[in-house]
C-alpha cells in the first residue's frame, strides 16, 4: 500500500502506474525457516515432545466394529461408503472394543499432533515503481538483498507476503491493535477499512529519507 506517492496515473501505453514510499507486511516464510518453524515441538494435546510418543501407537481395531471391518462389510454388500464409515467406533458391551479401548487410555495420546506456530506480522517501507499487469498493479522492491514481487496492496493484494528470515527481521512488527484492525478490515484483494491507520502508522514509524548532502540522508515528514 503506497503511504505517499511521487506520481500515480496512466502511462503511454494507457497503463495504470504510480510509484512511491509502499509499506509491506510480510510473515516468515516458515516452510523454508530455521528460525521460524511451521510447528512447535510439543504435542498440541499433551505437550509431550514427538520423541516420548514413539512407540505409543496403537493400531489394533476391533474386528467386528473397526473401520476396516466395517469397510469391508460394506463392499461386500457393495454400499457406498460414508464419512462415518471412516471414524474409528466404539460399542459398548463388545469384549474386544472395551479391551482396545483400554490399552488407548493407558497410552495417553496415540498420535503425534504439532501445534501450529504464529509469529507477528512486521511491515517495512521501501520506495516502490508499479504498473499495471493483466488486473493487478506489479512492482519489486529491495531488501537486505534480497529482490520482492509485490502484488497490490501490502504486496500480496491485501496479505502479507512469505519472506525469508533475514527480509522478516528487517521489518517493524505490526502494534496488535493495527492487526486487529487489519484482520477485521473487510479488504477484499485490497486494503480494507484499516488502511488509513495503517498509512498514518507507517508515516511515523518509517521516516522518509532525504538526501540533504551527497552521501547524507536524514529523516523528513511526508
Amino acid at each position: 500500500m503506497f503511504i505517499s506517492t511521487k506520481y500515480s496515473g496512466y502511462n503511454r501505453h494507457s497503463e495504470q502506474s504510480a510509484a512511491g514510499y509502499f509499506l509491506i507486511l510480510m510473515q516468515p516464510d516458515t516452510y523454508t525457516s530455521v528460525k521460524y518453524p511451521q510447528y512447535k515441538a510439543e504435542c498440541a494435546i499433551c505437550g509431550k515432545l514427538s520423541s516420548e510418543h514413539e512407540g505409543k501407537f496403537i493400531s489394533d481395531s476391533c474386528s467386528e466394529h473397526g473401520i476396516v471391518a466395517r469397510l469391508r462389510q460394506r463392499a461386500r454388500l457393495q454400499v457406498e461408503t460414508t464419512n462415518e464409515d471412516l471414524i474409528e467406533s466404539f460399542v459398548a458391551g463388545c469384549a474386544q472394543c472395551e479391551a482396545i479401548q483400554k490399552l488407548k487410555d493407558a497410552a495417553g495420546c496415540q498420535f503425534f499432533i504439532a501445534q501450529s506456530n504464529s509469529y507477528p506480522l512486521r511491515a517495512i517501507v521501501r520506495y516502490v515503481r508499479m504498473r499495471q499487469l493483466g488486473h493487478f498493479m506489479m512492482g519489486s522492491a529491495r531488501v537486505n538483498g534480497h529482490s520482492l514481487t509485490l502484488s497490490g496492496s501490502y504486496g500480496s493484494d491485501g496479505l502479507p507476503m512469505s519472506v525469508s528470515d533475514e527480509v522478516y527481521e528487517a521489518g517493524v512488527e505490526l502494534p496488535a491493535e493495527l492487526y486487529t484492525l487489519w484482520a477485521n478490515g473487510g479488504g477484499w484483494n485490497s486494503a480494507g477499512t484499516e488502511a488509513g491507520h495503517m498509512r498514518e502508522w507507517a508515516k511515523q514509524t518509517f521516516p522518509k529519507p532525504s538526501k540533504t548532502q551527497k552521501g547524507e540522508q536524514n529523516a523528513y515528514r511526508y
